[in-house]
């Protein structure tokens, strides 16, 4: 091998480092590396290398087409950059065949017919022998990139491949220069490289946050998933929907009903609530790259595992208050904001997460000034109820008490409605005249109430979790489950108050008769989707690579079959005479020769039938057409007809060479 020792073994022990697939890389690298210990060689010929390099495409385009089929990121459309990322991490997989043929092969080298089909076709057509390649250096180079793809940006992986880097770099050092000097000026490149990535990564983050900002400033529209706004009406239309977007599966200690939070505001502007200064900020995965921790450090927990759809790959999680840690999500990118919403990005278009939480988890950021606003409009009434309420004099605790019990004597839970024009604002409405509405008025009520006692607090929105599915043994949470509370500052941490009547929870007695059918048709839609990105381990994807082993078995059975040869094979196998041309050996050749050197050549590109009628040589057509067989009939010339072609020859050639001496004279 071309390539210093033990190079190759420790590139791929680097990447099945950062794959998480260091098993198949030990193999792999003990499988490569060994030929430098075993003497004997395989006598491998061109096209025995083409048989394992299409192979290797055999692998590499069912691999694709079951990564672009079965990794979607959304409902029906297939997730493109998902299924290359992890195509190309287990691209130096795909190819041990092929490099473990050269590293064992006589030549120690891959012909190029292994990879162009038109080589194929001309070394078919002419006869002759290919060119050759060593790709030992091209594999480390791959083994890097297929690492990359799957680093979770840490110094380790950088130091890994600087070292990679200077274990090739080192037999290919100046000699002018002493290792001595050639190494520090190693490390001071490095070094320096580490410090412009960091540069770089840090000028992309401020670009896209600022470019982020700007956009959300000049549309707050909700076709994006991380939508900045809510208005009032926006849940009450989804509490229409008997859709299931949830399931739910409590750990051991977590009580249901459950509220699962997707997203929280802090500025409300009738009838609207905006995120000011929400942008999100990335969080790093752990070195398993499915494991997301909004702190560091370990906390006695509970857990609760969701299921939840993506479109498009990307969406804002519903997660528990408390939420510090996020397990076995398989997305590409995380980010969090101050208001606790937590957004993912190029992930699976159905995901199954655990999520960890606690009593007094920071996952939103501690209040400031705009939780204490109130909306020009609807200050009036705010204050008058708050002064009824006596909230100023009140201690928080007291506070949140007082609310909590307005709502639960006056107050009337009632579902969306279409919408009609009041006389002043939606809240004046809610608290002056009707007294009634579904719970994002509760919710929003009960802000700003908090807010005029002096208390921070914010409005959220997520979901309710509380039916059990007899028919998936699971909470499933749907469309009319959304639901909105507040989350108010009191005691030193965000604290849940929901004042929305409890009744709210029986609006399943609209359910339609047909629900049976309906949630018997979504159970097999998410058996289906869970089948096709693999979720829950219960996916055929474990059992494909299985079904490759026997024709591996079959070919590498095909290639041990192959005479081997001891140590000095290897000269021998770069010999001309290794490869012959079906023909080579015609003696038509020995008629050419001698017309040529008569200065009758037949001249490029001329047929041979066209030159002997032009030389008046019509007497060898016979043996032209035995010539002709012999070199391209796959049938070749049998025992009567190639003697034949060799007495017609000999007596041409004696016949010529007796004519010699008479033209002499």
């Amino acid at each position: 091998m071309s390539t210093p020792p033990f190079l190759l073994g420790a590139a791929v022990l680097f990447w099945g480092w950062q794959t998480g697939l260091l098993l198949f890389g030990l193999a792999v690298a003990v499988l490569l590396e060994g030929s430098r210990v075993v003497t004997w060689r395989l006598e491998l010929e061109p096209r025995d290398f083409n048989r394992v390099a299409d192979l290797c495409a055999l692998l590499f385009l069912g691999g694709a087409v079951y990564l672009f089929a079965t990794t979607g990121t959304a409902r029906g459309v297939p997730g493109g950059p998902r299924a290359i990322t992890l195509l190309f991490q287990w691209l130096p997989l795909l190819l041990v065949p092929l490099v473990g043929c050269q590293v064992y092969s006589t030549s120690r080298r891959i012909p190029l017919t292994a990879f162009f089909w038109a080589l194929r076709r001309q070394a078919a057509r002419t006869g002759a022998a290919p060119g050759t390649v060593d790709v030992t250096h091209i594999y480390v180079a791959l083994c890097v990139l297929a690492a990359s793809a799957a680093n979770v940006r840490t110094l380790a992986f950088y130091a890994g491949l600087c070292a990679l880097a200077g274990w090739a770099l080192w037999p290919a050092r100046s000699r002018r220069f002493s290792p001595l000097a050639w190494a520090p000026l190693l490390l001071v490149a490095a070094v320096l490289g580490w410090a412009g990535h960091l540069g770089l990564h840090r000028l992309q983050a401020a670009l896209e946050q600022t470019v982020f900002e700007y956009v959300f400033n000049l549309v707050r529209r909700d076709t994006d998933p991380f939508r900045a706004s809510t208005a009032l009406g926006h849940l009450g239309r989804l509490k229409l929907s008997e859709r299931i977007v949830l399931r739910v599966e409590p750990g051991p200690g977590v009580r249901v009903p459950l509220l699962l939070r997707e997203a929280s505001y802090d500025v409300y502007s009738t009838p609207a609530w905006f995120a000011s200064g929400a942008g999100f900020t990335p969080v790093q995965p752990e070195a398993d790259g499915e494991t997301w921790k909004f702190e560091p450090g370990e906390r006695v927990d509970r857990a609760v595992r969701v299921a939840a759809y993506l479109h498009r790959g990307r969406g804002v999680l519903t997660l528990p208050a408390g939420a510090f840690q996020v397990d076995r999500l398989a997305v590409v990118g995380m980010g969090r904001n101050r208001l606790g919403a937590v957004k993912v990005e190029e992930g699976l278009g159905l995901v199954t997460y655990t999520a960890r939480f606690g009593a007094g988890a920071p996952l939103d950021g501690p209040p400031g000034e705009s939780d204490l606003r109130l909306p020009a409009r609807d200050a009036p009434v705010i204050r008058r109820v708050a002064a009824e309420l006596e909230l100023g004099t009140r201690a928080p605790e007291d506070a949140v008490r007082a609310v909590t019990d307005y709502f639960r004597r006056g107050f009337r839970y009632t579902t969306w409605r279409p919408e009609r024009t009041p006389a002043g604002t939606p809240l004046e409405e809610f608290f002056l005249e009707t007294r009634k509405g579904h719970c994002e008025y509760f919710a929003t009520g009960t802000v700003l109430l908090l807010r005029a006692a002096g208390v921070p607090a914010r409005y959220a929105v997520g979901f309710a979790v509380e039916e059990w599915s007899r028919l998936e043994q699971r909470y499933v949470v749907r469309g009319r489950h959304a639901h909105a509370w507040a989350v108010a500052w009191v005691g030193g941490a965000w604290r849940e108050v929901d004042t929305t009547p409890a009744v709210w929870v029986d609006e399943d007695s609209t359910a339609s008769v047909l629900g049976p059918l309906g949630d018997l048709w979504a159970w097999g839609g998410f058996l289906f989707a869970r089948w096709r990105w693999s979720e829950g381990g219960d996916g055929v994807g474990q059992y494909v690579g299985w079904l490759l082993i026997p024709l591996v078995l079959l070919l590498a059975w095909r290639l041990w079959a192959r005479r081997r040869a001891g140590p000095g094979a290897r000269a021998a196998a770069a010999a001309p005479a290794a490869t012959r041309r079906p023909g080579e050996d015609s003696e038509f050749y020995r008629i050419e020769r001698r017309l040529a050197e008569g200065g009758l050549a037949r001249r490029p590109s001329e047929p041979v039938t066209a030159w002997i009628a032009r030389i008046r040589e019509e007497a060898l057509a016979p043996l032209v057409h035995l010539h002709y067989r012999y070199r391209f009939d796959p049938a070749g010339l049998d025992a009567r007809e190639r003697e034949a072609l060799r007495a017609g020859a000999e007596t041409w050639l004696a016949g010529r060479a007796a004519a010699a001496p008479a033209e002499e004279r």
